[in-house]
């Protein structure tokens, strides 16, 4: 897994609290969702890095010790109840 990349709140703008979702357990971590919040939850998997690094053209990256890496994202609504999972419809299921 990749420990530098996150997942984020996200609505007026693109990037907002919560900042610094991690895709990993940190059971130092207590943070909670809050109801009605809407958040990006991405999660990077790698076949042998840990951390992705950024090339210089600014936009590809690629795994600090070489590898596969993927990423993958959900929107969600927080509920008191289920979750609204905004992004459902992009398929990633079938």
């Amino acid at each position: 897994m990749i420990k530098n990349l996150t997942g984020h709140g996200i609505g007026r703008s693109l990037h907002e609290a919560p900042h610094e979702i991690a895709n990993y357990r940190d059971k130092f971590n207590l943070t909670r969702f809050k109801k009605n919040s809407v958040v990006a939850i991405e999660t990077f998997i790698a076949t042998t890095s840990t951390y992705a690094e950024t090339l210089q053209d600014g936009w590809t990256m690629v795994g600090n010790k070489g590898g596969f890496m993927v990423q993958h994202e959900h929107t969600i609504v927080v509920t008191d109840g289920k979750p609204i999972i905004l992004t459902a419809m992009n398929e990633i299921w079938n």
